[in-house]
């Protein structure tokens, strides 16, 4: 098993705009601006409230105007839209991240962990917003097993004419995942990435197992897990999309599955 690490939802570059970990502890991830779409911030609700409102709330300065659609990748959350009735759970990816995956041998079978930058809010005088002062943190807020993989951009569009990667001109290397299970996450501390109290969300903080020998973490280049005291920190190569741990060892592939296990049990 495989274990793909896949930062999704706005950054830094992509929409600038934190994702919220709300009061309930949902940890509900904004989908980046994509001219290409046609599916409108509006469109999309969670709990009876439209993307776009969220968005203006938390940061009145988002230009709808230049952004007014979404890339709602991956597809995972329940309830968030008017669903077809042959909806299915899918991730989409394409380019460079997808040859990555390919030349990684990703396949079914493998899991993917979504994380993005979030920050934690409040409800203040009846409207949210964020808690001033709170970090912007690298936390994993879904994850989903691949059941088939599809490449094929007609059957894509035919079958999948939901999924934003169904949109012609199609995307090179394009494909979706379909999930074979799936969730995403209520807040907990072991679901957080960012080392604690580090400023920078991109260090981050793993079990001290990933500093030992018998597993690598994909697209670091030079960087690797150091041991610092229980555990071990990671600066993290910036910009990456698609992180593929494996193993190459019994005993670190069984401490990669109860890590995953330990991580997919905060539905």
């Amino acid at each position: 098993m495989k274990v793909i690490l896949s930062r999704k939802g706005m950054d830094s570059e992509s929409g600038r705009v934190a994702s919220p970990i709300l009061p309930d502890g949902t940890l509900l991830s904004l989908p980046i601006p994509d001219r290409k779409s046609k599916k409108k911030y509006e469109d999309i609700q969670y709990k009876g409230q439209n993307y776009r409102d969220i968005i203006t709330r938390l940061h009145p300065d988002f230009d709808f105007e230049s952004y007014p659609t979404c890339h709602l990748d991956p597809d995972i959350y329940e309830d968030i839209d008017d669903r077809p009735v042959d909806w299915v759970p899918a991730f989409g990816q394409w380019g460079v991240a997808a040859t990555h995956l390919d030349k990684s041998c990703v396949d079914v079978g493998d899991i993917f962990l979504f994380y993005g930058m979030f920050r934690q809010t409040e409800i203040k005088n009846g409207k949210l917003s964020y808690i001033k002062g709170a970090p912007i943190r690298h936390i994993i807020y879904g994850y989903m097993e691949i059941g088939e993989v599809i490449k094929d951009d007609k059957e894509i569009a035919s079958n999948y004419n939901w999924h934003p990667h169904s949109i012609e001109p199609f995307y090179t290397n394009n494909r979706i995942y379909i999930s074979k299970k799936y969730s995403t996450f209520h807040y907990d501390d072991a679901l957080v990435l960012t080392q604690k109290d580090q400023p920078r969300r991109s260090v981050w903080q793993l079990p001290s197992f990933f500093a030992e020998k018998g597993i690598a973490i994909s697209w670091q280049g030079h960087n690797h897990p150091v041991i610092k005291g229980d555990s071990s920190i990671l600066k993290t190569a910036s910009r990456g999309q698609e992180f593929v741990i494996t193993t190459d060892t019994k005993e670190q592939e069984e401490n990669l599955s109860d890590w995953v296990k330990e991580i997919i049990s905060h539905k």
